[in-house]
């Protein structure tokens, strides 16, 4: 688990703890209100005693102001713990987890790498063998992308793009798995791939822009 998944579950804990303790206080300051109603009002010929009852009033009126004291207290941690684990969720919803940050580079990148062979390849820029050897890995590397999936953390809307994104590179992928003997000098067949190309950086584009990814950080990277 993630640092914040550790953060979110001991918030989870100290907020209970929390409101348990602020249920106990506000049990304790009602006690001791009824315990003081049950001390009798009228004095005694025994001062002894007058002086015992007085004490115990003393005693229970200050018990009661440190209940009722640590009642609002422990309230106020209640709040303070459930706003900061409410943040803590939309927070995650809206940002990327370790996971899927790291496939969303890894995906930029393989989908730009495959961009620049497929050129090359149509151009027949290079050696024909070492093309479709790089093209092989590229394909694989994409349609490995088949068995990711959005962290259920994400927002309902935010693993839906994100899905979509990584099923068009895993499309990508398995279709240039049966071509990379193809696509040597094949004007066609790699247009064609360029547009399929263009369609996943359409999804990814989408996904940027939801979970707010500064993509002028991976072209200086580049």
């Amino acid at each position: 688990m993630s640092v914040l998944d550790w953060i979110f579950i001991i918030g989870i804990a100290l907020s209970i703890v929390a409101l348990l303790g602020s249920g106990y206080f506000l049990v304790q300051f009602f006690h001791k209100r009824r315990l003081l109603k049950k001390l009798p009002n009228k004095k005694f010929k025994n001062k002894k005693k007058n002086r015992k009852i007085a004490r115990k009033k003393r005693q229970l009126i200050n018990q009661k102001k440190k209940s009722i004291r640590l009642f609002w207290v422990m309230s106020f941690v209640t709040v303070v713990l459930a706003g900061g684990i409410s943040y803590l969720s939309y927070y995650q919803s809206m940002n990327l987890t370790t996971g899927d940050s790291d496939s969303v580079v890894k995906g930029y990148y393989l989908l730009r790498d495959f961009e620049d062979q497929l050129i090359v390849a149509r151009d027949k820029s290079d050696d024909e063998e070492k093309l479709q050897k790089n093209i092989r890995y590229l394909a694989t590397s994409m349609a490995s992308y088949g068995t990711k999936k959005a962290s259920d953390i994400n927002s309902e809307e935010g693993q839906i793009t994100l899905n979509r994104y990584y099923n068009s590179i895993k499309q990508l992928g398995m279709n240039a798995s049966t071509q990379t003997k193809n696509f040597f000098g094949n004007q066609e067949l790699v247009d064609s791939f360029l547009a399929d190309i263009k369609k996943a950086q359409d999804y990814e584009k989408q996904t940027f822009d939801y979970y707010k990814v500064n993509e002028s950080a991976f072209k200086e990277e580049k």
